[in-house]
């Protein structure tokens, strides 16, 4: 299950990545953490990567989130594509767009209900939607934890042959950020996903990162990303790490 990455608080800004980008699950709380108390809020990032000579390299991902505040009520959407080719052979062909509502009983505390949907090809993966609410308390301004569950939908297609799944999964989150100096912060963000019928299955997500201010607009981040699945579809690997590095410009 992979999903978007940097999106910035900014109108536009290009990113100088390391390796492959990570993936959006875990920008969704970073966004939101800047954007949920601002009446409207638009972010839009671009990625382009390439190289020539002894191998041809193309990599493009673009992504919007957009948020809306109104007393009790927050809603964002968010959606990324990204596409990827490494001498004339595919490497990467995925899109995401996630939706959420929230209703604030509560200053700090909040129901949610959302639904997703998102594709990638190069791991056969033709759909996956989801639908799920959830219960989110904000222990503070910087740490958040969340429980819920959601109703998903996959479709691959192995071989030329399709194979569905149906599985209700429980959705734990935990999300904190910590100043490391007036112009550096650390943040994690950690999701857990068990199957509701079998504990043993289970996926999660884990993504650390640092921001460094290089100016009041410019900032330094790096990042590093693990996501785990205990039963994947195809002959792979249960566990991806992926880090990036790059600068953002917010405005």
């Amino acid at each position: 299950m992979k999903y978007s990455r940097s999106l910035l608080t900014a109108t536009l800004f290009p990113t100088l990545l390391i390796s492959a980008p990570a993936s959006a699950i875990d920008e969704t709380e970073s966004l939101r953490q800047r954007s949920q108390d601002k009446p409207s809020f638009t972010a839009l990032s671009i990625d382009l990567a390439g190289k020539s000579g002894n191998s041809d390299k193309e990599d493009f991902e673009f992504g919007i989130y957009h948020s809306e505040r109104s007393g009790k009520h927050f809603g964002f959407v968010m959606a990324s594509r990204e596409y990827a080719k490494s001498n004339d052979v595919k490497s990467a062909d995925s899109s995401f767009l996630h939706g959420r509502y929230n209703y604030y009983f509560k200053a700090d505390t909040a129901v949610e209900v959302f639904a997703q949907s998102n594709t990638d090809d190069f791991k056969s993966l033709e759909s996956r939607n989801l639908v799920g609410a959830a219960y989110r308390k904000e222990i503070s301004a910087k740490n958040t934890l969340g429980i819920g569950v959601f109703e998903e939908w996959e479709e691959y297609s192995v071989n030329g042959q399709e194979l569905d799944f149906q599985q209700t999964r429980f959705s734990l989150y935990w999300v904190a950020t910590l100043p490391l100096s007036e112009n550096a912060e650390f943040s994690n963000t950690l999701y857990y996903q068990p199957d509701v019928t079998e504990f043993s299955d289970w996926r999660a997500y884990n993504r650390l990162s640092v921001k460094s201010k290089l100016t009041d607009k410019l900032s330094l981040k790096f990042g590093l990303l693990v996501e785990h699945d205990s039963r994947p579809v195809l002959d792979v690997e249960e566990t991806d790490v992926s880090y990036s590095a790059g600068f953002t410009y917010e405005f």
